[in-house]
């Protein structure tokens, strides 16, 4: 028993300090689903959607703002191409041009949110018109702590695009995630 016991010890010091990374704050905010929505939640028992993500995140030593809209300055652009961490950001507002929500792109067209409509953290498809209409762009944040905290205007976005170019953009990065997907289904 103490031999047992032994091991185990340095193994699960190993496991702590190896180093964060985004896909684990995936994992993570998978862990969640099912816990309830509650507008300005920061978790554990209940989240909002930038209360889950910034949970989530410093979990695996990511500091993110509190805010969506703060969080959406934050990291790199993701391009077409989504991987999963990536942090996804919607537009609710009525005008389509502030960020007022965000998730974290678990893979597969699918993302992790705390859902204010469905009243819990889930999975959602994003090729379902309610997402494709609102979303607006993803961001990268990567491993390591992010020191850039600034809620300033960031002179690397580009303004609103009208909704039917943002549709435009959201067609072709779900062709891309199902090309991926097409091919893996040949291997």
């Amino acid at each position: 028993m103490t031999l047992r016991v032994a091991y185990a010890i340095p193994l699960s010091l190993a496991v702590f300090t190896l180093p964060a990374s985004a896909t684990d704050a995936v994992g993570l905010a998978a862990g969640l689903i099912g816990k309830p929505y509650v507008w300005g939640a920061e978790g554990p028992r209940a989240f909002d959607c930038s209360g889950l993500t910034q949970y989530v995140y410093q979990q695996v030593g990511i500091d993110l703002p509190r805010r969506a809209i703060s969080q959406s300055r934050i990291g790199d652009a993701a391009g077409r191409r989504l991987r999963r961490g990536d942090l996804v950001f919607f537009s609710t507002d009525t005008r389509r041009s502030l960020v007022t929500h965000v998730g974290i792109y678990e893979g597969a067209g699918v993302m992790i949110n705390a859902s204010q409509r469905h009243g819990r953290v889930r999975r959602d498809d994003l090729s379902e018109d309610y997402w494709t209409d609102r979303f607006m762009f993803a961001r990268r944040v990567g491993d390591g702590e992010i020191a850039d905290r600034d809620d300033g205007p960031v002179a690397d976005e580009q303004p609103p695009l009208p909704r039917s170019d943002k549709r435009k953009t959201t067609a072709r990065v779900l062709g891309t995630i199902a090309d991926v997907l097409m091919r893996r289904g040949r291997r």
